[in-house]
């Protein structure tokens, strides 16, 4: 559902988001709750997340389009257009997937996952979004300390990026695909990946290995166990759909198309988890 937040915050709503407190001051705000000007559109998505969390709906998923201003290096501040999305009650792989969709959709060159922090994000489960080598985003979950702030009780996953640098320089030619008459097969894979390792890398490989067949790939499920994987060790889990636009794929081309995934994400450093 899109929010549509009111464009200024109260003074201290950036801190409580984790956010440098370096939003331009309205000089004759109407009221004192409405005279910053936001850097980010985090701070009213989770307001209306608190909100209804507060009249007893939980798990709300929002989005909104708009404009956040961030100070520049003449009289006007710089403007950007923003869409950012809130997962009420979600983990950091809804959010990655949500992106992945809309990636595909906006037909944006194939983009690096990195390991990076972000004020105000899960320090382990977030990451930075990069195109043609400039960040456009972030992805993952709200800091715990931040829904805190805000007396949001459950998870938030979270979805940021700037359209205008999208828009921009970082689209490709839309490619056609045949729609299948033909019935498609799901494999899914578990890796053991280490933290330093990305899971775009580990995505990339698969994605190459399975080739032209590969209609959807998607990052289902992250699980640490320390006992289990040992220390500074994840597994993460993907569902990749194979479907050929002229026949229907034997068992033998999936497990085929199987074998060289796992041989291509072992190059990588991933190992298929048992």
């Amino acid at each position: 559902m899109e929010a549509m937040p009111l464009p200024f915050l109260a003074p201290g709503d950036l801190e409580r988001c984790g956010l440098a407190p370096d939003g331009i001051t309205v000089t004759n705000p109407l009221v004192a709750e409405e005279s910053v000007m936001r850097t980010s559109l985090r701070p009213g998505l989770l307001k209306a997340v608190a909100y209804n969390a507060a009249r007893r709906q939980p798990g709300v998923a929002l989005f909104e389009i708009g404009y956040v201003h961030a100070p520049g290096e003449g009289e006007l501040p710089a403007e950007s257009d923003h869409l950012a999305v809130a997962l009420a009650g979600r983990e950091a792989p809804a959010a990655a997937a949500l992106w992945e969709r809309l990636r595909r959709a906006m037909a944006v060159v194939p983009t690096e996952v990195r390991n990076e922090a972000t004020a105000g994000m899960h320090p382990t489960r977030s990451a930075v979004l990069i195109a043609g080598g400039e960040r456009v985003g972030f992805v993952g979950e709200i800091d715990p300390a931040v829904t805190e702030a805000f007396d949001i009780a459950e998870r938030v996953a979270w979805l940021e990026c700037d359209l205008g640098r999208l828009l921009e320089s970082h689209l490709d030619a839309p490619r056609y695909r045949q729609p299948s008459r033909f019935p498609s097969s799901d494999i899914d894979l578990a890796f053991v990946i280490d933290d330093v390792t990305p899971a775009a890398a580990v995505e990339a490989a698969l994605r190459r290995a399975a080739g032209d067949a590969l209609v959807t790939l998607q990052l289902f499920d992250v699980f640490r166990d320390t006992d289990r994987l040992g220390p500074g060790r994840r597994s993460v889990a993907w569902r990749l759909r194979l479907q050929a636009t002229d026949r229907t794929l034997t068992d033998a081309e999936v497990g085929e198309i199987r074998a060289a995934c796992i041989e291509a994400a072992n190059i990588t450093g991933a190992t298929l988890r048992d």
